[in-house]
């Protein structure tokens, strides 16, 4: 089973990012093989988490469908 999409943060050639991931089986050890990440890097923490919230809204209306 699939976690909900988090907000992940990373310093990058002096800059710190964020990303948005989640991971691809909640049973496993959170590690690069067991992430799925969407849409590159955020400048901002705010634009991420927006952006997971949104992700995360959509998988609730497609679960909900089937």
């Amino acid at each position: 089973m699939k976690s909900e999409w988090k907000v992940s943060s990373q310093h990058i050639n002096g800059m710190k990012l964020y990303s948005v991931y989640r991971l691809k089986d909640v049973d496993e050890v959170d590690h690069s093989g067991n992430r799925e990440t969407q849409n590159g890097f955020f400048e901002d923490r705010k634009s991420a988490e927006d952006y997971a919230e949104q992700l995360n809204e959509e998988e609730k209306k497609w679960t909900r469908k089937k």
